[in-house]
């Protein structure tokens, strides 16, 4: 086994699949029966800003419905220290590569680029694997508009959660996500790095009309920009998007024999798409209703 290096960079406690609301709105969700459960289904925005508070009236009224928060993470019961060493110890090159040695040079000098503009010298970034770089510079690039992982949808159901003793689930380790992006080829992980490169070309933009189309239910917008830049890259979106949706519907779909009732928050990129977690759902005979309907 090649041997790691420690780095100093400061990186997010779990940055995933990265996405001001108003407190109006009617987001997307979803109502499933299952065999003695139920659940509801809510895509969730990883990243908000201090002022996109108070969130639409229906998350509450989701919440309060359920007895139970199920996350893609239980980030109740993370060590966010662990989780920071447990990051750069995986995403590390090994002693004798760099960044620049695994990355087209137009890639390496638009990462250079885009890092300048974040204020990270590129040489904090040069022994980090492509998929920790992008994860990185995402979280700078949300972090300079304002918008927070803390400050986001998990975490705020979560405080709730906590608060209010309701049970905390997982529907994966933290282990299941890092190896997601470990195990991705040279090719798959420059064109995450790429993929995240183009975002942060405009992000202000970009995370204004994701957020408001979230806000307002709009999943045919929501598809297009959420899936739109995976078209070149099918295998890296079989292992960040679709692989996932597979498991997370068998998960459910186990959860909903029990008595439970459930409010499931994943990223908006899983439930959109013709290989969703509602279509998965669907398509293992389980009666799933846009609450919209209603």
């Amino acid at each position: 086994m090649v041997a790691r290096r420690r780095s100093t960079v400061r990186l997010p406690a779990v940055t995933l699949c990265l996405l001001s609301v108003s407190a109006w709105g009617n987001p997307a969700a979803w109502h499933v029966n299952g065999e003695h459960g139920e659940l509801w289904l809510l895509g969730s925005i990883h990243y908000l800003r201090e002022q996109d508070y108070p969130l639409p009236p229906r998350i509450d009224e989701l919440y309060r419905q359920a007895d139970t928060l199920v996350m893609e993470l239980d980030l109740d019961d993370l060590d966010l220290s662990a989780v920071q060493a447990t990051f750069m110890e995986v995403g590390i090159l090994p002693a004798s590569t760099t960044l620049r040695a695994v990355l087209a040079p137009r890639v390496y000098d638009l990462t250079e680029s885009r890092a300048a503009d974040l204020g990270m010298p590129l040489m904090l970034l040069e022994h980090l694997e492509p998929w920790l770089v992008a994860l990185t510079l995402m979280d700078l690039g949300m972090n300079r508009l304002g918008y927070r992982a803390s400050q986001g949808l998990e975490q705020y159901l979560l405080r709730r959660s906590v608060a209010d003793g309701k049970e905390i689930l997982g529907l994966e380790s933290l282990g299941d996500q890092i190896s997601i992006f470990d195990s991705l080829s040279w090719a798959d992980q420059e064109a995450l790095l790429l993929h995240t490169l183009t975002d942060l070309q405009a992000p202000e933009a970009a995370m204004s009309k994701l957020v408001a189309d979230w806000r307002d239910g709009n999943l045919d917008e929501l598809a297009l920009e959420l899936t739109v830049d995976f078209e070149e890259f099918p295998e890296l979106r079989t292992a960040i998007v679709s692989a996932r949706n597979q498991r997370w519907a068998v998960k459910l779909e186990e959860l909903l024999r029990s008595n439970g009732r459930y409010l499931v928050v994943v990223g908006a990129l899983h439930l959109v798409g013709e290989d969703s977690v509602i279509e998965l759902l669907s398509a293992r005979g389980l009666n799933v209703t846009s609450i919209r309907e209603h």
